[in-house]
């Protein structure tokens, strides 16, 4: 994204992935290798937020918490993040 995004840019984001809670990412790395076949390659455990800023950007605005529904799937991350 870094690449593409202007230098003035923002990257704005919403996306699912590894929880904060060991027994609730335990069970995602568990399930990430069958989840990826039947949910066209999502992962479950992608720590988003080190993600991004080892990608070149840093954290501008940073939410995580879970939304309604199985926690191993919905714990998501919110935000935005400059080009360093």
């Amino acid at each position: 994204m870094r690449r593409v995004l202007r230098p003035s840019g923002r990257l704005v984001f919403a996306e699912h992935g590894r929880a904060p809670e060991e027994r609730v990412y335990r069970w995602q790395d568990r399930l990430t290798p069958v989840w990826r076949r039947i949910s066209g390659g999502c992962h479950l455990n992608r720590p988003i937020g080190a993600m991004i800023e080892d990608s070149g950007f840093r954290m501008e605005r940073l939410e995580m918490g879970y939304i309604p529904g199985p926690k191993i799937m919905n714990f998501t991350y919110e935000g935005s993040a400059l080009p360093r």
